[in-house]
């Protein structure tokens, strides 16, 4: 039997949660990418993207607590244990060079901004329908997120060439 007391998370708690884990994730993988990369072409971006990813995740634990909500810890540490398995599968070693690291990491951050991009877009459209939401700007949350993603292509695209040679299958 469900004692009273229980809280029983309403879907927009659920969806913010879920989101919330990854920002987790996203914030974990791109500190680790600042450290990874200092002395790579993508220091200077990914030292700009962090803050910008942080601001995302405390954003979204302000969103969770407007709706009435509370940030679900179990799914913050599974976020965040699986940042740290991710580094092994990204890490140069496991990769066989730091321009592939470089690649996959940062197609790593770009999957979780465009999951993002669909957070905001989503928010917007049922915002209307939340008082408590109606106050918050999610015209600027996408655009910053346009933003990011379009920066982080920018990087991809370098980093794709670094690590993907025209040189490939000319040995065979």
């Amino acid at each position: 039997m469900r004692s009273e007391s229980m809280h029983e998370p309403q879907p927009i708690e659920v969806y913010l949660n879920d989101h919330l884990a990854g920002a987790t994730g996203a914030c974990e993988l791109a500190r680790n990418a600042v450290e990874k990369f200092a002395t790579t072409s993508h220091r200077n971006f990914l030292a700009e993207f962090l803050p910008q990813v942080e601001e995302d995740r405390a954003t979204l634990e302000q969103l969770i607590a407007t709706v009435g909500g509370t940030p679900n810890p179990v799914k913050q540490a599974s976020a965040w244990v699986m940042e740290k398995v991710s580094r092994l599968k990204l890490s140069p070693g496991g990769l066989g060079s730091e321009e592939m690291s470089a690649l996959l990491t940062i197609e790593t951050l770009c999957i979780g901004v465009d999951g993002k991009i669909c957070l905001w877009t989503a928010m917007k459209a049922v915002a209307a329908e939340i008082p408590d939401l109606k106050t918050i700007d999610f015209d600027a949350l996408l655009a910053q997120a346009q933003q990011q993603r379009q920066g982080l292509e920018k990087e991809r695209l370098d980093a794709a060439r670094a690590a993907l040679p025209a040189t490939v299958g000319a040995g065979r």
